[in-house]
């Protein structure tokens, strides 16, 4: 089993900011992570009270096929549309980007508006961390002592990742992490799946 046998995708590692200047106008791109729409949705609003005094607070997220922008008073489809489609045409999925604009006396006109929350979007994307993620499910395995070298044959040999070592106990633990669809048929192990979200993403470091 390789990295191939995983769903995987680009997504943003740390939390980002960018700032960049036209025509007097000042724009703030804030990106970060995200699992589900309620971390989107709060993470707007940590940057729209930080910039509370601000022009517009625009922003879009993308989370699978889970999507939702706000042009925040500027006019339709000039900015959260234009920041969505920043992230798609990068390939950035799981995802919330928050384009701050202070006014600075000149009107940019639909088009300008249009090509600078684009940018903006843009540059944040290009100046943030990013790496693969792989999607799976974490597994935790139990087994008898006498079982365990043949286990951890069998398990390097399927390629399966280790999230922690072996801990020994009264039974050896083990905690996997494989592709979704994968499943370890074996009578003698005791299998329990975790289904929290955020332990169903792996990043390639």
């Amino acid at each position: 089993m390789s990295n191939d046998d995983f769903d995987s995708f680009l997504s943003i590692v740390k939390a980002s900011t960018f700032k960049y200047k036209i025509e007097r106008s000042t724009f703030i791109s804030s990106a970060k992570h995200v699992s589900n729409p309620e971390e989107a949705k709060r993470f707007v609003l940590k940057v729209s009270t930080e910039f509370k005094d601000a022009t517009h607070n625009c922003w879009a997220y993308r989370i699978g096929e889970k999507e939702l922008f706000s042009d925040n008073g500027e006019p339709s489809g000039t900015a959260g549309v234009q920041i969505l489609n920043a992230m798609k045409s990068s390939n950035i999925d799981r995802a919330v980007i928050v384009v701050t604009r202070y006014f600075g006396g000149i009107k940019l006109g639909i088009r300008g508006l249009i090509d600078a929350y684009a940018h903006a979007a843009k540059l944040v994307i290009e100046n943030c961390e990013k790496d693969i993620f792989l999607i799976g499910k974490v597994v935790e395995v139990q087994c008898e002592y006498h079982d365990f070298e043949r286990l951890k044959y069998f398990f390097n040999r399927r390629g399966y990742f280790y999230l922690t070592p072996p801990k020994f106990e009264e039974k050896i633990k083990m905690k996997l992490f494989l592709p979704l669809g994968e499943k370890i048929e074996m009578d003698h192990l005791e299998i329990k799946k975790l289904e929290i979200e955020q332990k169903n993403l792996l990043m390639i470091s």
